[in-house]
């Protein structure tokens, strides 16, 4: 009986979604009542015999794109066209959808990826298309205890995997660590190091660029403290990759008085082929120009207003 009850509702369904039937008709040519066919469309959504999926009209700004690759020697840029009132949420989930779709245009089979943590990576990887790649997944940030691990945790790694098969190397270590040799020490195990030979066989990474401002930053969700942060500040620093700070020009900024996060440093991601950051927002506009002037981006997306400030910078 449920097993006529769910043919029941997918025909209906199909009646309704696919050969765009009315209710009305669908009642009439099924001699059923028409309230019967709403609950049994609202049933096929519950029970995910229907997906809804809403694509909103992302554009590109292509003209802002080609300016960025040529001020800054850029492989490709993607800038996203913001033609109403944007919340911050909108450009997350525009940002992520135009990596999304430039990923899986360059991304090949049994390759090597390695990816960052972080909002603007979570939409990128939730955007992606699943299919069959088989590839090596790389998180190169410790572990947080964060509110939200799919957004700054191990299980990140694991959902690109499932949208394109293949496996994932998490960092088993807290991203922040207190005691210098502890962190000296851990940096030297093998396992870490091992992690670093094996993103010198990456084909690209995947990163978001954070700022170091307290009013802004991510980096205290992963439990940097704001007193690391202004002082990481009064030393140069205006933005972080993989929690990896760095300045105006891009240079690596350490401080003995600041924490320190226990991820690949700059440099090892600097090596990887092709880079691509994602980010956007007026408040990352230090960030994402420091990240430029460095090179340790090779593609960018971001957002049109962002992509206007760095062409006037």
């Amino acid at each position: 009986m449920l097993k006529h009850k769910t043919w029941r509702t997918a025909q209906i369904a199909k009646l309704y979604y696919v050969d765009n039937l009315t209710q009305e008709v669908i009642a009439a040519q099924l001699q059923v009542s028409r309230s019967t066919i709403s609950r049994a469309l609202e049933d096929a959504k519950q029970q995910g015999i229907v997906e809804v999926k809403i694509h909103y009209p992302f554009q590109q700004v292509e003209e802002l794109e080609n300016a960025l690759c040529l001020k800054f020697g850029l492989e490709s840029a993607r800038v996203l066209e913001l033609s109403r009132e944007w919340t911050y949420e909108d450009i997350l989930e525009g940002l992520g959808l135009l990596a999304a779709q430039y990923f899986q245009k360059i991304i090949q089979p049994n390759t090597t990826i390695v990816i960052t943590s972080g909002n603007s990576v979570y939409h990128t990887i939730k955007a992606v298309e699943p299919q069959k790649l088989d590839v090596n997944v790389i998180q190169i940030m410790g572990t947080t205890n964060c509110d939200d691990p799919m957004i700054d945790g191990p299980e990140l790694a694991q959902l690109l995997v499932q949208r394109i098969g293949g496996s994932a190397v998490y960092m088993q270590a807290p991203i922040i660590i207190k005691d210098p040799e502890i962190y000296r020490k851990l940096y030297e195990e093998k396992p870490f190091q091992d992690t670093i030979n094996r993103i010198k066989k990456a084909s690209c990474a995947l990163v978001g660029v954070g700022t170091v401002d307290p009013q802004t930053s991510s980096l205290l969700r992963i439990g940097f403290s704001k007193e690391s942060l202004k002082e990481l500040t009064r030393c140069g620093a205006v933005g972080e990759i993989s929690a990896q700070t760095f300045n105006q020009s891009g240079e690596e900024v350490v401080s003995a008085k600041a924490q320190k996060a226990l991820s690949i440093e700059l440099k090892y991601i600097k090596e990887v082929p092709r880079v691509i950051g994602v980010a956007g927002g007026i408040a990352k506009l230090n960030a994402i120009h420091g990240a430029l002037k460095g090179k340790l981006l090779d593609v960018l997306v971001t957002d049109q207003n962002v992509a206007e400030a760095l062409i006037r910078a």
